[in-house]
């Protein structure tokens, strides 16, 4: 049974089993199957997970001074600890391939090392999904940077349909696995956003309806625009920093692209908010660019402030949803729930103990 899985998610067949890539699938058979221990499958995700995320952050903040941060480099460096940082290693899959593809491109673009160079291609092994999503990485890697390019297909994939929705879905769903990923999330036509978040918000709190709606998109989009009409990516950026930078706004294309997938779509913007907010604090904390960035023109600052605006009905959605699924234990004491899995509490309901509301 375990055999027959493995061939079927190796030849992109359909199961219905609760592994569908080839990472949980082992990690779940070596844990449960070999070990005879499934309580440690979610620790050594989290593990996995915790090393690529955490050697993100310190890779990207690396020249990061408390003391002399003002509050938007505070606020942009809070967005990208926390648009999918924490929580994300509870999903298992799609998260912890992001980090993976971060990782890799972050250290193979300073070291150029063939190992980070293969890394950026283990994603798809995580999530089946990054076949698609890593493709903007793959694009930069294979043909470097060709920045007047990379603009186009950004600012044409924001204004207008680029891709052909009956050949892709049709490509696609060429094998099993890929007919049922198209027949679970495709959908025929472009929703209005602004509609949508109306008709949720009569279902929800406003922020949840803000995501949910797709309304976010506004706000990793106006910060290209600023970086874009301030010559930021064009003239400033160092080689390196405009490959990450590459990679985001190729990333924004392909969410923009694929509206008629909207897993793909939806994935594909949070992994672009990512690229696109570390190539901003690469270059905006470098000592060697970071002089640039005090001498550009008023729409600079006035997109960073949009941007952040834009940004903060995600971020309060993202802080409740890691209230809500970290254990109080994580500040002390974390191997109690391991002992004592009964007396688990989440930090919201924590708080609401405490504030009379349980």
């Amino acid at each position: 049974m375990w055999l027959d899985d493995l061939w079927r998610i190796l030849t992109f067949q359909f199961t219905d089993g609760p592994s569908k890539d080839l990472y949980r699938h082992l990690a779940s058979y070596f844990f449960g199957g070999v070990l005879g221990a499934p309580q440690l499958f979610f620790p050594f995700v989290a593990f996995v997970y915790g090393y690529f995320y955490a050697g993100s952050v310190l890779h990207v903040l690396r020249h990061f001074n408390l003391s002399t941060a003002n509050y938007v480099i505070l606020s942009f460096v809070f967005v990208f600890l926390f648009v999918k940082g924490l929580e994300g290693f509870y999903t298992v899959r799609t998260w912890t391939g992001l980090w993976i593809l971060v990782y890799a491109t972050l250290k193979y673009y300073e070291e150029r090392r063939l190992r980070y160079a293969l890394l950026m291609f283990v994603p798809p092994f995580i999530h089946i999904g990054f076949f698609v999503m890593a493709i903007p990485a793959w694009i930069v890697l294979f043909f470097g940077n060709r920045v007047i390019l990379y603009t186009g297909i950004f600012l044409v994939s924001s204004v207008t349909t680029v891709l052909p929705v009956q050949d892709v879905t049709s490509f696609i769903a060429q094998t099993e696995r890929g007919e049922h990923q198209v027949r679970a999330y495709s959908r025929e036509q472009q929703s209005d956003a602004v509609a949508d978040f109306q008709r949720i918000r009569d279902q929800t709190n406003f922020y949840n309806a803000y995501r949910r709606a797709g309304l976010q998109r506004w706000a990793p989009t106006i910060l290209v625009f600023a970086l874009l009409a301030s010559g930021a990516y064009l003239r400033f950026m160092t080689p390196y920093q405009r490959s990450i930078f590459s990679i985001g706004i190729l990333m924004l294309a392909l969410s923009n692209m694929t509206w008629f997938l909207y897993a793909v779509h939806n994935r594909t913007l949070t992994i672009a908010i990512v690229f696109i907010l570390a190539a901003f604090l690469l270059a905006r904390l470098d000592p060697e660019t970071k002089k640039h960035f005090q001498a550009l023109p008023p729409w600079y600052t006035w997109g960073l402030h949009l941007s952040l605006l834009l940004f903060v009905p995600l971020m309060m959605f993202q802080v409740s949803v890691v209230m809500d699924r970290m254990s109080v234990f994580v500040f002390g004491f974390p191997f109690v729930v391991w002992l004592f899995p009964e007396l688990n509490l989440s930090v919201k309901e924590a708080l609401n103990m405490l504030l009379g509301r349980g």
